[in-house]
């Protein structure tokens, strides 16, 4: 019967998290705050964070390091400037030669920009696409397409 027939749910959109234009290869910094205020920078350009949001992310290196071992930082806010978020993103600096941070050196920069605690998932998902040494070689000398791809799950 065609009277009953059931309409297909149109999917909403989701917005993308990761853009390929908040990815940027062969960077340099000369600490590890440099490029903490450089990623920050580049949320707040993609309209995903105010000011207010970087210094957090300073403070929240400070208190506890964001560096998460296999070349990767990943800076975020503290709590207390989570009304400086407007919206849900990351950005991604690769630095081929490596910034010294937190008793490590890092390589691959991802600033992360949550409204809720999508933080979290955000952080799993980087955990297990870059788990791997041999993926986290492939991204530093990856094109931002290539490393977009691998951190949205298609590639690797």
């Amino acid at each position: 019967m065609a009277f009953f027939k059931k309409k297909k749910k149109e999917k909403a959109k989701k917005p993308q998290i990761l853009k390929v234009e908040n990815i940027r290869i062969n960077q340099q910094a000369a600490s590890s705050d440099e490029a903490i205020v450089r990623v920050g920078n580049a949320l707040k350009d993609a309209g995903y964070i105010e000011e207010g949001y970087i210094q957090g992310m300073l403070n929240r290196d400070h208190n506890l390091t964001t560096y998460i071992g296999n070349d990767i930082a990943i800076p975020h806010g503290e709590y207390e400037v989570k009304d400086c978020v407007k919206q849900t993103g990351l950005a991604v600096d690769i630095y081929p030669d490596g910034i010294a941070w937190g008793g490590g050196i890092v390589r691959i920069v991802i600033g992360i920009a949550a409204t809720t605690d999508e933080h979290i998932t955000i952080l799993q998902n980087i955990a297990e696409q870059l788990g791997d040494m041999d993926v986290v070689e492939q991204v530093v000398k990856g094109s931002p397409e290539f490393i977009h791809s691998v951190l949205t799950g298609g590639a690797a």
